[in-house]
């Protein structure tokens, strides 16, 4: 089959949103289909490297037999909720427009956020007389409405009518997880079309590894006690928790190091707020390659899940599934709503603490820190879990049969 995939990242941008459907281009050519993705120019999340060679990405090019085709951003500030809004409206159009230019496709596959690719993705396979999937990993509006990004009532209404006629006309949704599709079909959908496709892993990459490696001796870390982030620091992860428990655990953990990786609209504020605190072991890193962010995980004593208390979604985000595959034990500050929750406490894998709590944050760090053989079981039984449910091959096949599936139905 002709397979187009729409994505607003890919590499070598460095989130989880470009690793998986990087991986799942790559998964399905190795399956037999031709694959053509749609993306735009990296700008952010990139390494040193990366970043520095980003002008001269071509605007087509082929990676490993996939036909990589990238169009401009418009550069609009990203703090600012309603112009951010603005452009992803804006990806619909110019996405369903550089789309249109392609030859024809059997199956059109979207990632939303944000939302207007789900819609041009069901444009163009309406054009095609082909089929659309929509893998959703943030329920948009209510995330944006939970986190008080998205108040005016209007707009809330254009984004659940959005919303609403994406699910009645794509012909596959996907969803990583029970609680999203629980979700999804509360609004209308039918649960025949609504599949469960955990986001996967690379198990080969991702493994556990010492504790005392490379990573530590780069950044003079040797004897540290590491509680590590990485990521996006935006407006959902709810970072001043974890800085506002960093206050204790540095008058607790002797040789205590907070390591938080990567960037976002948060992280000036992050970066004051530290200094406000009067924090003293805090190190933050730019976006690592993946190579050294395994190293980061491996290096880490314990792994940081966080969300904002404000996000009452069945959230599950991607750096719990690197957590778990490395077999380190993962410190969580979420709310009770979070599917992530049921994986952590049914896996064993971790301690959950609520979010917008950072005392409880502290605690469940110090439970880890002090006993060196729960940490160990709880990374143990992450591996034993992540092998179990997100092994990438095996997820990725699940998509190879949805697309045979789904091209039989007229």
């Amino acid at each position: 089959m002709k397979v187009l995939l729409l994505a607003v990242s890919y590499p070598p941008v460095l989130n989880s949103a470009a690793r998986l459907f990087s991986e799942l281009a790559e998964g399905l050519v190795a399956h037999g289909h031709e694959v053509t993705v749609l993306t735009t120019f990296p700008e952010r999340y990139l390494s040193d490297k990366d970043a520095a060679a980003a002008d001269t990405i071509p605007a087509r090019e082929t990676i490993g037999g996939i036909d990589v085709h990238r169009l401009r951003k418009l550069g609009l500030p990203k703090h600012v909720p309603l112009l951010r809004g603005l452009e992803h409206v804006m990806y619909g159009f110019q996405y369903f427009m550089l789309g249109r230019g392609l030859s024809h496709h059997d199956v059109v596959i979207a990632y939303s956020p944000p939302p207007p690719l789900a819609v041009s993705a069901v444009g163009l396979a309406c054009r095609w007389r082909g089929a659309s999937i929509v893998n959703v990993q943030d329920l948009y509006p209510q995330s944006a409405i939970d986190l008080g990004l998205l108040k005016n009532r209007w707009l809330i209404g254009f984004g659940s009518r959005m919303e609403r006629w994406i699910y009645l006309h794509a012909d596959a949704i996907t969803v990583y997880s029970e609680g999203n599709r629980d979700y999804v079909i509360k609004h209308g959908v039918n649960p025949e079309k609504v599949y469960v496709i955990p986001n996967w892993i690379d198990l080969e990459k991702y493994k556990s590894g010492p504790l005392k490696n490379e990573f530590r001796s780069s950044y003079s870390l040797e004897d540290a006690f590491i509680l590590s982030y990485a990521g996006i620091m935006g407006f959902a992860q709810g970072l001043e928790d974890v800085l506002r428990a960093a206050v204790r655990l540095e008058r607790e953990i002797p040789n205590f190091s907070l390591v938080l990786v990567g960037s976002g609209v948060e992280s000036p504020k992050l970066t004051r707020l530290s200094e406000e605190l009067g924090l003293k072991k805090v190190l933050f890193i730019p976006h690592l390659p993946e190579t050294e962010y395994i190293a980061l995980l491996q290096a880490s004593d314990v792994s940081l899940v966080t969300l904002s208390k404000k996000l009452r979604t069945p959230t599950v985000p991607g750096k719990l599934s690197c957590i778990m595959a490395v077999g380190r034990p993962a410190a969580c500050s979420i709310a009770s709503t979070c599917d992530a929750q049921k994986i952590v406490e049914g896996s064993g894998s971790g301690i959950c603490a609520d979010a917008g709590d950072p005392d409880a944050l502290a605690e469940a760090v110090l439970r880890l820190y002090r006993s060196p053989a729960i940490r160990e079981e709880m990374g143990r039984k992450g591996r034993i879990y992540a092998e179990n449910h997100f092994d990438r091959d095996r997820c990725i096949e699940q998509y190879d049969r949805l697309l045979l599936d789904i091209g039989e139905q007229p």
